[in-house]
């Protein structure tokens, strides 16, 4: 029961708590006082992660680590690995 209560009680105060900051949050934001500025820059740089040739060569990574991933995993058991243990149980029956 205590486990219950401090579970709850910590979500509640998680719940006020998040709730308190956003009210403050949206309480700075004033729009009494506005200032635009632009600023125009041209860049012709791109970085390589934007470029397509970053992410075709990033997938096809990603499907040689699955398949090889998937493919280790079954070809290392084969069938001078197994093991077959057989039980027998036999009971002792009084005759009576």
């Amino acid at each position: 029961m205590k486990h219950s209560f401090k579970l709850y009680a910590t979500k509640a105060t998680l719940f006020f708590s998040s709730l308190l900051l956003s009210v403050i949050s949206f309480a700075q934001d004033t729009t009494l006082a506005t200032t635009t500025t632009t600023s125009e820059a041209t860049s012709t740089e791109k970085t390589w992660y934007m470029e397509p040739w970053a992410w075709v060569l990033g997938g096809i990574i990603l499907v040689v680590i699955i398949i090889l991933a998937t493919r280790s995993s079954s070809s290392n058991t084969t069938s001078a690995d197994k093991v077959t243990v057989t039980r027998t149980v036999e009971r002792d029956t009084d005759a009576v």
